[in-house]
Parts: C-alpha cells; sequence; structure tokens
C-alpha cells in the first residue's frame, strides 16, 4: 500500500500541466465500437442458426458472462470516449450510450426470434415478450424457433435494463446536477476557482481547464444561470456552483478544507472592478481566518484592465503577514507583454511604438522591464541596445510620463535610446520611421484610420512586421492578415496560456537563472526542465522562494513599501533570509511527501538536503545564498525594494496583566533569553495567559497601568513601535539587548524603549 501511495504521490508531483498530456485521440472511440458491433452480429448469426468453428460457438454460448460483460462495456466506453474526445456535454454521452442500447436491443431481439415459423404469434408481440421477458416460450413452436433462450435474446434484454437503468440515472443526475458538483467541490484537496460574470469568465474558464494542475478540481461559480456556460464548464472537466451572491460562506467552502487553505488560485473575473474589490475583501478575511497550507502557495488574482490602476492595487495590498498572494491582472498589461514576445521572436533591433493610450506605455514599461531583467540573468552578455521610438502628438509628454513612472519606484528608463517624433502618427510618417531596417516592429498601439491605414502600410512596408490594434477584438492571431501585418485587440488572454502574474513572472525568471547554472545538466531531472514543461510541484516551490523572500524581509525591519532607491542587505541578513528559505524550502518538501535520505532518489521522492540549517553541506548553503541574491535582483527589476523603517506609529496597550511591587532587586530572562535586572521597588507584573513574568519601572507602570481590583490591572495608554532591525541594540531600564528576527521597538510615554516578540506584540497592542 506505501508504493502505491508513493507511486501517485510521484506522479501528481512530477506531472507537467494538463496541456502537456496527450489528448483523447478522435478515433479512439472506434475499436469499442467495433468491439460491441462484432459481437453484435455474432451472436445474431447464432441466433439466426448459422453454425461455425469452436471459438464462434464458445462466443455465442448464453452460459459464459465474458461477451455480454465486453459487450455492454465496449458501448459505454466508446460513448464516453466520442463525447470525451470532441468534448461533448455529459448529456451528449448520456444520449449517446442510451440510444446504442436501443439500437441493440431492438435489432438483437428481432434476431432471436425472427427465425421461427410464421404460425408463431404476431411479429412484434414476439419483440415485446423478448424485451420485457413475460412469456416461458416467446417463439413458439415452429420450424427454426431455438430450443433455449440464445446468447442474442439475453444481450437484447440486457440493452433494455440498462438502456433504462441510464435514462433513469441521467435524469436524476440532471436533477440533481448543482448538488452533485457541490458535494464534489467540498472534497477537492486542492482547487482552481473562478469567480465572476460568465461572458468574462468563460474564456478563463478554457485555457485554466487546460493547464490545471494534476489533482486539482475546476470549481466556477456562477450567478447568471447561463446554462450553456454550465454546460461548457462541466464538459472541460469543471464544476460550477450556481450562487446568486457570493458570501463568506461559500468562499469559505471553496478555498478551505477543514480549516485549511487548499486553494491554488482564485480568478476573480468581474464585469466591473468595485464588485471584485468587495469580493477580494470577502475572500481576503477567509483566508487570513484559515491555517496556512505549507503543502501549496495560493494566489488571488483580480482582473483590474486599467494598468496604472492595477499597479497601484498591487502594491497597495501587498501583505507580506498573509500565507499567501495577491495580484491585479491588466489585459493592457498582459497585451503588451505578448507584443514586447515579438521582439525576440523576430529578432527585432528596432521598436515603433504609434500612439498616445495606455497600451503604448504599458508597451514602453515593458521592454524597459525586460531589459532589466536581461541585465540581472545575462549580466555578461553585452547586447546592442533596443531602439525605440515613440510618434505621436503627444510623443514627447508620453515619454516623459514613461520615466517618471518609471523613477517613481526606482528604476532607470530602461531604454537607452529612445526617440521621440512628435508628429501625427500619419502613414507618411510611419513610413518614413521604419524604413531601411529589416529588423523593425511596429506597433500601431491606438487605432487612428483618419490618420493611417494599416494595410496600406503593410504594402508600403513589406520588410517590416506591423501589429495594429483592433478596437474590435480581444485576440492576438499568431498568422499575419496581409503581408507581415497582424491585427490584434487587447484581452486578458493572449494564447494558449493563462495570464502570467507579477509572482509568477518572478517565479519563472529564478527558475531561468537556475538553468543557466545548470549548463548541459538542464532536463537531466524533472526539477531542471524548461518552465512550460516543468511539473506543477516545481512550479510551486518557486513561487514559495517569491513569498518566503518578501515575508522575511519584513522580519528584518524593513518595509517593501519605499519608493525610489532601497538599502543594500548586508551580511548577517542575508544569511537569515538564507536559513529562513532554507526551511521553508524544507517544510515545503516534507509536506509533499519527501523524506531526507542519504543520496537524492527523486523517483523515490528522498532528498540528502532535507535537513536542519547546520548540518547542510557547504555547497548547499553557497547555493541557497545565491538564490537569495537572486530573488533580491529579480524583484528589484520589478521594482520591490526595501528599506529599514525607522518611523515610530502608534499602538495602544490591550489586555490585563497581574502586578505586585517587589521590595529586592531581582533577575528575570526574555523570550530571547536575555539576562534583565529589577531594581528595588520595581513592579513585578505577570501575564496571566502565558505565566510570562517580567519587571517594569515605578513609573512606566503608572503611566501603562490602571487598577482594576487586588493584583489585577488593566494596561492602558499609549506607545510608538516599529519593526526592530536584525541585531540592533536596545538600551532598556532593565539592561541592554539585542534584537531578534521578528521583534517590534517599543517606545513608552516617558521615552523608555523596550523589544517584544512580534506574536507577544500583536497580542498585547493594536494600531490606532
Amino acid at each position: 500500500m506505501n508504493g502505491l501511495i508513493s507511486g501517485w504521490r510521484r506522479r501528481r508531483l512530477f506531472a507537467s500541466p494538463a496541456r502537456d498530456r496527450r489528448p483523447v485521440p478522435a478515433w479512439s472511440w472506434i475499436p469499442f465500437a467495433a468491439i460491441a458491433g462484432a459481437l453484435a452480429l455474432l451472436t445474431a448469426l447464432r441466433a439466426l442458426g448459422v453454425e461455425g468453428p469452436d471459438w464462434y460457438r464458445w462466443l455465442t454460448d448464453p452460459r459464459q458472462p465474458l461477451v455480454p460483460a465486453l459487450f455492454l462495456g465496449s458501448i459505454v466506453a466508446s460513448a464516453a470516449l466520442y463525447g470525451r474526445a470532441r468534448h461533448s456535454p455529459g448529456r451528449v454521452v448520456g444520449v449517446l450510450s442510451v440510444s446504442a442500447f436501443a439500437v441493440g436491443a431492438l435489432v438483437l431481439g428481432i434476431a432471436s426470434y425472427i427465425n421461427c415459423g410464421v404460425d408463431g404469434p404476431p411479429f412484434f408481440e414476439q419483440l415485446i415478450w423478448v424485451l420485457s421477458g413475460n412469456g416461458a416460450a416467446p417463439w413458439g413452436a415452429g420450424p427454426g424457433c431455438p430450443t433455449q433462450p440464445p446468447l442474442a435474446h439475453h444481450l437484447a434484454r440486457l440493452c433494455a435494463l440498462w438502456g433504462a437503468l441510464a435514462s433513469v440515472l441521467g435524469v436524476v443526475i440532471a436533477m440533481l446536477r448543482r448538488q452533485i458538483d457541490r458535494w464534489l467541490a467540498t472534497w477537492a484537496d486542492r482547487a482552481v476557482v473562478v469567480l465572476g460574470a460568465s461572458a468574462q469568465a468563460a474564456a478563463m474558464v478554457r485555457v485554466l481547464a487546460a493547464n490545471r494542475s494534476p489533482g486539482s478540481a475546476l470549481l466556477v461559480v456562477d450567478h447568471t444561470g447561463d446554462e450553456a456556460f454550465g454546460a461548457t464548464v462541466r464538459s472541460l472537466g469543471g464544476r460550477v456552483l450556481a450562487a446568486e451572491a457570493v458570501d463568506a460562506e461559500l468562499l469559505r467552502g471553496l478555498v478551505t478544507v477543514r480549516g485549511r487553505i487548499a486553494v491554488e488560485a482564485v480568478h476573480i473575473i468581474e464585469e466591473r472592478v468595485p464588485e471584485a474589490l468587495a469580493t477580494f475583501a470577502q475572500l481576503a478575511r477567509v483566508l487570513d481566518a484559515a491555517a496556512p497550507n505549507e503543502a501549496l502557495v495560493s494566489r488571488v488574482l483580480l482582473r483590474i484592465d486599467d494598468p496604472w490602476a492595477a499597479e497601484n492595487w498591487r502594491r497597495s495590498i501587498t501583505s507580506t503577514e498573509r500565507s499567501w498572494l495577491a495580484d491585479a491582472l491588466s489585459a493592457t498589461e498582459q497585451t503588451a507583454r505578448a507584443l514586447v514576445a515579438r521582439i525576440d521572436s523576430i529578432g527585432a533591433r528596432r521598436l515603433v511604438v504609434a500612439g498616445e493610450g495606455d497600451l503604448a506605455v504599458a508597451v514602453l514599461a515593458e521592454v524597459a522591464r525586460c531589459e532589466r531583467e536581461r541585465r540581472v540573468l545575462q549580466p555578461g552578455r553585452d547586447a546592442r541596445p533596443l531602439e525605440v521610438t515613440v510618434i505621436g502628438a503627444g510623443a514627447a509628454a508620453l515619454a516623459a510620463e514613461h520615466t517618471a513612472q518609471q523613477a517613481r519606484f526606482g528604476n532607470d528608463s530602461g531604454i537607452a535610446e529612445l526617440r521621440v517624433i512628435a508628429d501625427p502618427a500619419t502613414d507618411p510618417v510611419l513610413v518614413a520611421a521604419g524604413r531601411n531596417e529589416l529588423t523593425t516592429l511596429l506597433v500601431i498601439a491606438q487605432s487612428q484610420p483618419e490618420l493611417n491605414r494599416p494595410t496600406r502600410l503593410a504594402g508600403q512596408l513589406p520588410e517590416v512586421t506591423i501589429l495594429a490594434v483592433d478596437p474590435a477584438s480581444s485576440e492576438l492571431p499568431d498568422q499575419p492578415l496581409v503581408g507581415r501585418l497582424t491585427g490584434f485587440g487587447i484581452g486578458l488572454l493572449t494564447g494558449d496560456e493563462p495570464p502570467e502574474d507579477h509572482w509568477t513572472r518572478i517565479a519563472r525568471l529564478l527558475h531561468a537563472a537556475y538553468l543557466t547554472q545548470l549548463g548541459d545538466a538542464v532536463g537531466s531531472r524533472p526539477s531542471s526542465r524548461p518552465w512550460p514543461e516543468l511539473p506543477v510541484f516545481f512550479r510551486q516551490s518557486n513561487l514559495r522562494q517569491v513569498h518566503c523572500l518578501f515575508s522575511g524581509v519584513t522580519l528584518l525591519g524593513r518595509s517593501w513599501a519605499a519608493e525610489g532607491d532601497g538599502e543594500e542587505l548586508d551580511a548577517a541578513e542575508i544569511d537569515f533570509l538564507s536559513r529562513r528559505e532554507h526551511e521553508s524550502w524544507r517544510r515545503f518538501y516534507l509536506a509533499n511527501g519527501w523524506r531526507p535520505g542519504a543520496q537524492r532518489d527523486d523517483a523515490r521522492l528522498v532528498h540528502d538536503w532535507l535537513v536542519d540549517w547546520d548540518a547542510l553541506p557547504p555547497a548547499a548553503r553557497v547555493r541557497t545564498s545565491n538564490g537569495v541574491r537572486r530573488s533580491l535582483a529579480l524583484v528589484d527589476t520589478a521594482g520591490y525594494r526595501s528599506r529599514r523603517r525607522t518611523e515610530l506609529l502608534p499602538f495602544r496597550r490591550r489586555g490585563e496583566v497581574r502586578a505586585t511591587r517587589s521590595e529586592a532587586a531581582w533577575q528575570w530572562r526574555t523570550e530571547s533569553d536575555a539576562a534583565m535586572r529589577a531594581a528595588a521597588g520595581d513592579w513585578r507584573v505577570s501575564d496571566p495567559q502565558s505565566g510570562r513574568v517580567w519587571s517594569v519601572d515605578p513609573a512606566a507602570f503608572a503611566a501603562g497601568h490602571e487598577r482594576i481590583e487586588g493584583d489585577r490591572y488593566r494596561r492602558i495608554g499609549t506607545v510608538r513601535a516599529r519593526p526592530a532591525h536584525l541585531g540592533e541594540p536596545v538600551d532598556t531600564l532593565e539592561g541592554p539587548a539585542v534584537a531578534e528576527p521578528g521583534d517590534w521597538l517599543v517606545q513608552g510615554e516617558l521615552g523608555e524603549r523596550w523589544l517584544v516578540p512580534d506574536e507577544r506584540f500583536r497580542g498585547s497592542y493594536e494600531p490606532l
């Protein structure tokens, strides 16, 4: 049994996304249909009195059970494969099965008695007897009538019985379809959830169904009652949960199992952003209240098409205290990524952008980010810079906006050569800008038919690749329309891949840097495959690394919210992040069924590095630390930099303690085992819940406590606090202390300072 469980877990972990699986061939149903037809023909011939060799008599012997089982199973298999190969709804498969059973019952039933003499009962009355089982001798006693029921008779009755049973079950399943979907959804250990209107979510569902990880369920919440949409989702293997409104109870059932997070990704695809934000707020509360799941990294992806609104929301919602990631998906950003990707595919050395709208700005931002990523991933490569030309009456303002937006997050413009042509983007201007360079990509990012005609430009610039926006479309086709001209629309989906969020992009780049280090060893293990072929387990591990970095930096007393330049981490901070990354990696592997061992064996899910940091080989420590540095460099390309937090924010004391006045000096120890000394007259304070004891100066105690009765005191007043920096020295009234990761520096109303561990700080203070 352990071997079976280990084999199933190994297949699930190392399986590539569903799109890499071999689809069901369109002809797969034909062999089973042929088997059923051949068996029906043989049994009909035997019923008609045709004799044959021994194998023929054995196959048509009514006493053996193999042929009936094989016959009925082949009918069901052929119908199921026919529907699966064509992605037909379940009701189509049911109709095909019932129809096949009906035909089989009719043909075989007639064949079982048609050879009888004419002096028997009426023709179709015998068929009724055969199918209903009435009458001891339905064939009569005429010449040619069988002396015992032939196999065709039994198969006809089985077809009638199974057809009736399938019809009843189909009706019951149709009536209970929604409830069945809910039951199956509650049993899903991992799920991909889609929330939103069916009109916008339909295309997303198709892509997610083709790319979901093995073993994960696709759950779609539909509040429109669109039966066609529901049938499409079910044909793709998804489950539809009908709901008039999305509430906390519904979300809890979708994203948690037994109080623990059990969702890989939640896609919120609403028609309007306010509704999407309201759904996100409810979902965030549900996920924050659930227990973390160390076996996966959950993402919540919200559609916000406006690129600047998406970027601002993305940065405002980034929280390092959560065990899940959130991001905004912008149709404009996704389209810009697909357009810029054409630069590498055609080897373009020059980019001409015509237009002044959001798409034009998004294209420039994508070019800049790709250049910064190239510097990190290929530091020694001296590549020729891309020449970028912006054309339009407001081209100068567009270039200035790009530079300012990049500088806002501490980035350079990312474009070494940015040329501005402040003329309307007419045909002559575009022809002049795109001529004399074979490797030019011209992007018409704004539809202006009164200024230019893309088809006319394609004729005048046959050597230039032209991508022209079409307001009526939302696709980016691979095939050109005329010559090298391709029309495209702005859409969230630009191919067969799901839209890539910021965190997945960083994870993909981390994996690309890892593959660069491997050299010729790429593909030697499941973890070293290229990203499109990388198993979902290792993709999740790269996402986990990104999340671990973001949450770990805040434990150092730093903030990711800083604009402009960041502060470089010192050696002690890198060491802390490296230790934390290894521990996170180790827990992730153990939670997914891996075991420590003397030698790595992927087939047995054994890894020799699943040990504590201190027992890790030196080479593994260096590799982990280098991975942390690469992660910091890659998040830097996205404009995320950290600074040490220096501002003290106001908090209010809360809770209750017990306290007595001490007449003699005494010693006590902090949670980090630092020795502190209390003077005579200090208050001896204890926590009723944890039993922890510490001392408080008389003046500070009077300012921060209010007597209830006896030795019970209520904590009152306000303090100012911030996350402490790693290793930061603090002179407390009881003695010197050094900040540990996660500690908070607290300052009282009298100016006194002390350190509080993160968990106790959150329980004892609340922000104002």
